[in-house]
């Protein structure tokens, strides 16, 4: 979540805003060499299922820390609950997100609806990111440990969760 109020037209409203997450796209996916978006990790979910949590942070004006829970997850779509907490404040929540495959491993989650009411000033983030087997990129592998891209909103910067143990 980033700590300012935005309706679901941003585009719309603020077009600067969607052409900053287009630029993001092109550069991950620009960034990345053919081998590491599709890696011959067969297909979507790559892994990811119904229970798998991943943990870590991202930054938006300040760090946070990021639960990210998946709730199903097809070759079509993932759905996931993005839970947050601002370390040395009282400022946390959670919403659903929405995920689609975006080129081989890329994942874009687009933020839904608030589990209950946010934080004052906050509203809920877009990530996009690859999404990764162990943490030395072990050939072949189909088990997702790593998720590491951008937060989708003007100001924020990058995010990476790890996946706990089942």
């Amino acid at each position: 979540p980033r700590n300012t109020r935005r309706s679901r037209n941003t585009c719309r409203r603020r077009p600067t805003t969607c052409m900053h997450a287009a630029a993001i796209w092109a550069t991950i996916v620009a960034l990345l060499p053919a081998s590491t978006v599709s890696a011959g990790l067969g297909s979507p979910p790559f892994g990811l299922a119904a229970g798998q949590t991943f943990v870590g942070h991202y930054t938006c004006a300040s760090k946070a820390w990021l639960f990210l829970t998946v709730e199903t997850a097809t070759a079509e779509a993932v759905e996931a609950v993005f839970h947050f907490v601002y370390p040395g404040s009282t400022q946390h929540g959670a919403f659903t997100m929405h995920g689609t495959w975006v080129s081989g491993r890329i994942l874009k989650l687009v933020p839904g609806d608030w589990l209950r009411p946010p934080p004052e000033k906050v509203v809920p983030i877009g990530l996009a990111g690859l999404v990764m087997p162990a943490a030395d990129d072990v050939p072949g592998s189909a088990d997702p440990q790593r998720i590491k891209g951008e937060v989708l909103h003007m100001g924020c910067g990058e995010f990476e969760v790890n996946r706990t143990a089942p």
